[in-house]
Parts: C-alpha cells; structure tokens; sequence
C-alpha cells in the first residue's frame, strides 16, 4: 500500500511560449467580434483578455485550450467527470490490475489524515486525551489495508480485475487526462475552489493554479 498526495501536471501547453501562442489565439477569434484586427501587437492579448474577462465576455476563450495530468481519488473523480465540456481520460479499474504498481494500490491521503504519533498513541491507550483525526486515521490506514488485501486475494483466486475492483474504496487513487477550453476552465475553478466545494476539491483547485500559472500566468484568479 501506498499513501500519495494528489497532483496535476500541465501537459498542453508545454512551455510559457506555447500559452502565449493559445491566448493570441483568443485575441484573434475575438478581435473578430469587433473588427479591429488592426490592434493586435506583439503584447495586445494581455489587455485583450483582461477587458473580456471584466465585461464577462467570455465566449473567445473558448479558442484557448489547455491539457491536465491529475492525479486524485474516485469520489474527487465523480465530482469533476460531471463538467461535460470538457474531455476525460480516466485510468480504467476493470483492465488495469491495482496491485502491480511498486508498493501495491495508491491511496490518495485525505485532508484528515494525521500520520503515526507514538506519542498521542501511548496517551490514547492510557485513557488521555481524543483526537477525532488521528484516531480516524488509523481507521482509514486499517480500511485502506483490508481493501488492498481483499483485491489481492480476489486477484490470485483468478477473478478478473472488473470484479475485484468492487473492494476498492473511494480513496483508490486514479489518473486522469481532461482536456478543456479555457472558459471551462476558468467555470470548474470558479465553482470547485469555492468555500462550498468538497475540501480535496479544492486543494485539487489549489494544485491546479500553481501549474497553470507557468504556462497562463495570472488567468486563474487567486482564491483566499
């Protein structure tokens, strides 16, 4: 078993130049709304784009495209797949065999979780003190061993891996490409990074502004 933290990678644009490529893109789509094509220098679309955003003109961004490599749990899964404007790739349960990775199924760590104290253990087993998340912890790290133990037998007993994959539980990490113009993007981040979100959403949110900021610098905007 193995405890990871969530992540995402920028996979399209690869680089600052190719962004800047995309958003010269959008200043050329939507300069057409307007005629004034005769405009556009070198460093335009920066205006360009910040006056569309504030007049909530939005429809140009959808010629900007950007590609993401998250990596993140089932339930944070289901949540972001219900954006249906954009593309997802998701790594499949029933075809890939959980188990085969070095250090066996991934978990993603939930924003409870506390590590190991031996200290607050001996405590605990003395009848001092509760802490809800450490004790929690230890049930999921337990929870997590079972599923993992369970697959693994289901596995060797020859059952196939659509079946055994109904042990696995909702922390189970997976890999997903989703592929989005830019106004979805700019609505999922909105909506998953506010204070109503699911809180690893917005971690997820948090993690995705600081990788889409090296190649869209300041398009996301900062989120308290």
């Amino acid at each position: 078993m193995r405890i990871i933290d969530q992540s995402v990678q920028v996979v399209y644009p690869r680089t600052l130049a190719e962004g800047v490529d995309e958003l010269k893109r959008i200043e050329t789509a939507g300069r057409n709304c307007w005629r004034s094509e005769g405009k556009i220098t070198a460093l335009s679309y920066r205006t360009f784009i910040e006056n569309l955003m504030k007049r909530g003109h939005e429809s140009p961004l959808e010629f900007g495209e950007i590609m993401l490599d998250i990596t993140t749990s089932r339930d944070v899964l289901a949540e972001i797949t219900r954006h249906r404007l954009a593309s997802f790739a998701v790594e499949s349960q029933r075809y890939v065999n959980e188990s085969k990775d070095e250090g066996g199924i991934k978990f993603i760590r939930p924003l409870f979780y506390k590590p190991f104290d031996e200290v607050y253990n001996y405590r605990l087993h003395l009848g001092e003190n509760r802490d809800i998340e450490y004790e929690s912890s230890r049930k999921w790290e337990d929870a997590m061993e079972l599923a993992e133990d369970a697959y693994d037998q289901m596995i060797a007993m020859g059952m196939k891996n659509q079946d055994a994959r109904k042990v696995l539980p909702n922390s189970t990490a997976c890999r997903i490409v989703m592929k989005c113009n830019l106004r979805e993007l700019l609505h999922i981040y909105a909506l998953r990074s506010s204070p109503a979100a699911y809180p690893e959403m917005r971690e997820l949110m948090r993690l995705m502004k600081i990788e889409v900021d090296n190649v869209y610098p300041g398009f996301l905007p900062e989120k308290e």
